[in-house]
């Protein structure tokens, strides 16, 4: 039986301009480690841009978990925290917290 590894490739996901006073930079993820009953650690990804807007960029392969978002600092109405997961032609899927957890390796 032949074991093929996952490839990984750039994932990134673009973000507008925002306040910077209001909204924290961008961020990306990649879950590493999801024990059970736990909460899952991450590796972190950069965001490339300003508060003009840029995108938020890690590499990651096709069944890779990852969380984005930006946290909205006045209350968090319009906090966004997405979970995907990457499928084979490195597009990103999103999933909720329940999906993404039976689905990570």
């Amino acid at each position: 039986m032949e074991i093929v590894e996952a490839v990984q490739r750039r994932i990134s996901v673009g973000y507008g301009a925002y306040n910077s006073r209001r909204y924290s930079k961008p961020w990306i993820a990649r879950i590493i480690a999801w024990p059970v009953g736990g909460v899952p650690t991450m590796k972190w990804g950069s965001y490339i841009g300003d508060s003009t807007g840029g995108e938020v960029e890690i590499m990651a392969a096709p069944g890779d978990i990852i969380r984005d978002g930006q946290r909205d600092g006045r209350g968090g109405k319009n906090t966004v925290s997405d979970w995907s997961v990457v499928t084979l032609d490195y597009s990103l899927m999103k999933v909720n917290q329940v999906e993404a957890r039976k689905l990570f390796r």
